[in-house]
């Protein structure tokens, strides 16, 4: 079973610097709760994706130190007080 975090999560918040400290700890948390039971459970790691530098290395950082399967990216994230990002995710 491959556990993340339900929506609204990370894209919910709208500071990009709260957001990135934000994905960090909801992956932290994530990956303590899975910890003892890596053979049934996996996770997708929660990015701000605000700053994608920064949401690389934060996937970088899940899938080495934690055996992460990836990350899930909602069609969406906050983008200031007032406005939303939406993506588009296309595969070849």
């Amino acid at each position: 079973m491959v556990i993340s975090c339900a929506e609204p999560c990370i894209q919910g918040i709208s500071d990009p610097v709260q957001a990135q400290q934000m994905s960090v700890h909801v992956n932290n948390v994530l990956a303590a709760t899975i910890s003892n039971n890596t053979e049934r459970f996996g996770g997708f790691a929660s990015l701000a994706m605000q700053n994608a530098t920064a949401a690389a290395l934060e996937l970088e950082r899940t899938v080495k130190e934690f055996g992460f399967l990836g990350a899930l990216v909602n069609d969406y994230q906050q983008s200031g007080p007032d406005g939303r990002k939406y993506f588009i995710l296309l595969e070849n």
